[in-house]
């Protein structure tokens, strides 16, 4: 599906004019919308067809450019919050192209929704002295990188309460739980890592190096994902110590649960071996006694009471 937007009072506004249109975002292409893209733009057809490959790798082409005659693509990774086979919360991480032509016109293109178009489109473009075209990049960077901070902070809740959780725990579903925010961490310090060093790229070009409002925006923006870089190794060290802990933890109250169990079959046992002896059709001490029934009861109760005791001293109850 493709949408043209053009720039009004500074809000970007859905159009049906190609002409006018500052941005085209394109989401879930088809074969026949790449097609139409790349000949009408004359874009690369890997410039489009790239973003269909979930595991494509950040990458930046055609930046340095002096007179900018020919498409520049830049391909990022963005966080996409979706739910695991076993049924928790997972974020995965998808390509993005960012295109930009020789006819000042920006597209983005996406097999998934990303999850802070709807921002993009209801926040004004900040006013400076930029193009509206190299603003509006500006903007897509900024929130990209702030939404991954965002999850990031998510995933850090997610663990904390995890933690409260699985002390008392002796079920398998926790761990299910943190294997899935590690294998969202993993996604997001290789996503990351690798869209700072497409960022850099972009940094270092001479359209950036020659204007220093420029430099002073994507700076904000390398910034941030160098924090989402950082915060994603720390979490994802801290969490793989927790696996290891976790398992312990579960492992331990499963054994001190099989402690008190095995410890309460015995006390149970012995009332069992005391009436299975005065079933027996013997001669037994107090079997002619009125009180033969109080007796046996009162002394198998005394057994249980000092087995209990004992077994609470020697800390197995």
């Amino acid at each position: 599906m493709i949408t043209h937007y053009f720039l009004k009072d500074n809000h970007l506004i859905e159009t049906e004019d190609i002409k006018e249109s500052l941005w085209l975002h394109v989401e879930k292409p088809t074969t026949a919308e790449i097609e139409q893209l790349s000949k009408k733009y004359e874009l690369p057809k890997d410039y489009l067809t790239s973003i269909l490959d979930d595991a494509e790798n950040s990458r930046a082409e055609g930046l340095n450019q002096e007179n900018f005659l020919i498409p520049a693509l830049l391909l990022l990774q963005f966080p996409y919050v979706s739910t695991s086979p076993s049924g928790y919360l997972q974020f995965n991480t998808y390509p993005l192209a960012l295109i930009i032509t020789p006819e000042k016109k920006l597209l983005t293109v996406c097999n998934y929704h990303m999850p802070f178009f709807k921002t993009i489109l209801e926040k004004p473009l900040p006013k400076n002295d930029m193009s509206n075209k190299l603003n509006l990049v500006l903007q897509i960077l900024w929130h990209l990188a702030f939404t991954y901070n965002q999850n990031l902070a998510d995933l850090k809740r997610q663990v904390d309460k995890l933690e409260g959780q699985i002390q008392v725990s002796t079920e398998n579903k926790h761990l299910y739980q943190l294997m899935d925010i590690q294998k969202s961490l993993v996604l997001f310090e290789a996503a990351t890592k690798a869209n700072f060093k497409t960022l850099t790229k972009l940094a270092n070009t001479n359209e950036f190096q020659n204007h220093h409002a420029y430099q002073n925006h994507l700076h904000d923006i390398l910034v941030e994902t160098k924090q989402s870089v950082t915060t994603a190794k720390i979490n994802l060290q801290l969490v793989s110590q927790m696996n290891e802990t976790f398992s312990a933890i579960v492992s331990n109250n499963l054994n001190i649960v099989m402690k008190i169990l095995t410890s309460l079959t015995i006390v149970l046992t012995i009332p069992t071996i005391i009436g299975g002896i005065y079933g027996m059709n013997v001669k037994l001490p107090f079997a002619k006694s009125d009180y033969a029934f109080l007796l046996i009861t009162g002394v198998t109760i005394l057994i249980c009471y000092l087995v209990i005791k004992y077994l609470k001293k020697r800390n197995l109850l």
